[in-house]
């Protein structure tokens, strides 16, 4: 069975190359499995070909554009049994994943942002055409909220299974010993004697609220890792007074570092189809503070295993935080608890689902 899976970046540095990377790692020796991407950063992934596929990278429209057609080239040459396609990626799938739904986001946060707004505005029509094509039979969705989405704003009728993110828990674990925390708390410049928040991820998923209630915690010191232009959100601090109390760091090649080195994982997005932040959290043993409509909130019982507030009421993700700071056996229980649930929602259950598509795919195509 030849399987071509088709992405933008196979990397694990990123979302949907992350999800690439692990679901390869198990399934790439039971099948002959070609990864079609502009990027490969994987050395470590054996079994796996490589199929580079051209891109104008400028920006995310440009990516989107010219890579469709150039993947259509490659995989109407080489023939792959099952074609399994990452999003907007290619019009021939037999299975898709869909990490997002844009015409969903359209309606979040992320829609005041100028770029956002154009790049969804010429997107969300080729979309809707993708989950239109014969050829795909399946969909992968890694959340009930995002299945959904796709259901009511793109028609999709066919078969589809939710399989939410797993997450390496040998990479995301708890510090070791007090040792190795003083060693990150130092490698990443947090103040002795505070309690330590953390945020991952786009900005625009939650920093504003965050750097929000920092005033009413005087003990907190935040540390911000993000791509993300930090000049607005600095101001914002700064305008509060609590800009001497925020680390802001940038990219992170190993962000499980940073998860070991706080007391809370503090994310308040309105919108995300998964977020694989905040379970990389919980399988660090950290207790997570998460916006309740997003895709890992399905994960998560509020109060069992992490806690959820509504991103938009500040009052919800102050009462969180409150709870959090006045008791320590609950931090504890929250922390345990979350690292259970990200054992027990793992790669390698993800990973066979997706195999018995593909066989499932195959078995029909070779019958036809």
């Amino acid at each position: 069975m030849k399987v071509a899976f088709v992405v933008h970046d196979f990397d694990a540095n990123f979302g949907q190359g992350r999800y690439g990377v692990e679901i390869a790692r198990r399934v790439a020796g039971k099948c002959e499995f070609t990864v079609y991407a502009n990027t490969f950063n994987a050395p470590d992934v054996e079994n796996v070909r490589w199929v580079k596929v051209p891109a104008i990278r400028w920006n995310v429209l440009t990516t989107v554009l010219s890579f469709l057609p150039a993947a259509e080239r490659l995989l109407r040459r080489d023939k792959p049994d099952v074609i399994h396609a990452q999003g907007l990626t290619g019009w021939s799938a037999d299975v898709i994943t869909g990490h997002i739904c844009n015409a969903a986001r359209a309606r979040s946060m992320a829609i005041h942002r100028h770029r956002a707004r154009w790049f969804i505005q010429m997107v969300t029509p080729l979309e809707r055409a993708f989950y239109r094509q014969r050829r795909a039979s399946h969909l992968i969705a890694i959340s009930r909220c995002l299945a959904e989405e796709i259901r009511a704003e793109y028609g999709w009728n066919k078969a589809t299974a939710v399989l939410h993110h797993g997450t390496n828990t040998d990479q995301f674990r708890p510090p070791a010993n007090a040792e190795e925390l003083a060693e990150l708390k130092a490698r990443f410049r947090l103040p002795a004697n505070h309690w330590h928040w953390l945020f991952v991820g786009e900005a625009v998923k939650g920093l504003n609220q965050v750097i929000q209630q920092l005033p009413f915690f005087r003990e907190a010191h935040l540390l911000v890792v993000t791509r993300s232009e930090p000049a607005k959100y600095r101001e914002l601090a700064r305008s509060l007074g609590v800009l001497h109390r925020i680390t802001f760091w940038g990219y992170e090649a190993h962000p499980e570092l940073a998860f070991r080195a706080v007391d809370v994982f503090v994310y308040p997005s309105d919108y995300d189809p998964f977020g694989m932040v905040g379970s990389e959290a919980m399988a660090s043993s950290i207790p997570v503070v998460l916006g309740d409509s997003i895709g890992v909130a399905e994960l998560v019982q509020d109060g069992i295993n992490g806690l959820l507030c509504k991103p938009q009421e500040a009052d919800s993700i102050r009462s969180q935080l409150s709870r959090l700071r006045t008791d320590p056996k609950l931090v504890a229980r929250l922390g345990q608890a979350g690292r259970e649930t990200a054992i027990a929602t793992s790669w390698d259950h993800n990973a066979d689902e997706v195999l018995k598509i593909y066989r499932a795919i195959h078995a029909e195509r070779s019958t036809r």
